[in-house]
């Protein structure tokens, strides 16, 4: 059992690597009421800074997306855009996972018009400096990058039910060292 879950720590890891250290959570950030749904996101959306990566949203549901990002490789996810106050946010489900991998929810803020649309992940850095310093601001493990050694790097996934996430997300949704530009990702249609 220990193995497994070992397994799935390095597998959720190894995801993590592949779209950058990006915030991760084993609970979704949205509860069923905050989701809206904006047919405006669906279709093709061209990575800004990369000749050859692509986003594609297509309609899943009533108020749900799915994800595809092309690059490379194919990463696939179940996307969910929902509304806290004024801020608008997408929670990505991570969906082309082995049977061992956590399936982790990524966070962006979200902004958007026609042709142009901003996803800014949370900063890790920030998070993990912020966790360091106070660690019960909010619920979280820390594993090893790589199992079994311990010069690796730390990974923090995220571990508080999605009440303590969406507060998290309201107190620092306005703070540009939370969500800035580093970590965002620029798209635009082609």
């Amino acid at each position: 059992m220990k193995t497994k879950i070992l397994q799935s720590i390095a597998a959720g890891a190894v995801l993590s690597m592949l779209v950058g250290c990006i915030v991760s959570s084993v609970y979704p950030f949205y509860t069923s009421k905050d989701l809206v749904f904006d047919p405006g996101l669906t279709g093709r959306w061209a990575k800004a800074d990369a000749t050859n990566e692509f986003w594609q949203f297509t309609a899943a549901g009533e108020k749900s997306y799915f994800l595809t990002t092309t690059d490379d490789h194919d990463n696939c996810f179940e996307a969910h855009l929902f509304r806290l106050n004024q801020y608008q946010f997408l929670d990505l489900l991570t969906t082309n996972r082995d049977e061992f991998q956590l399936p982790v929810h990524l966070i962006s803020l979200v902004t958007r018009n026609d042709t142009n649309m901003s996803l800014q992940f949370m900063d890790y850095g920030w998070l993990a400096d912020l966790l360091e310093t106070n660690p019960a601001v909010l619920h979280h493990i820390v594993v090893p990058e790589k199992p079994d050694d311990t010069n690796s790097g730390n990974m923090v996934y995220l571990t508080g039910d999605t009440l303590e996430l969406q507060k998290f997300l309201l107190q620092h949704a306005g703070d540009t060292n939370a969500f800035n530009s580093r970590s965002a990702v620029e798209l635009n249609r082609p």
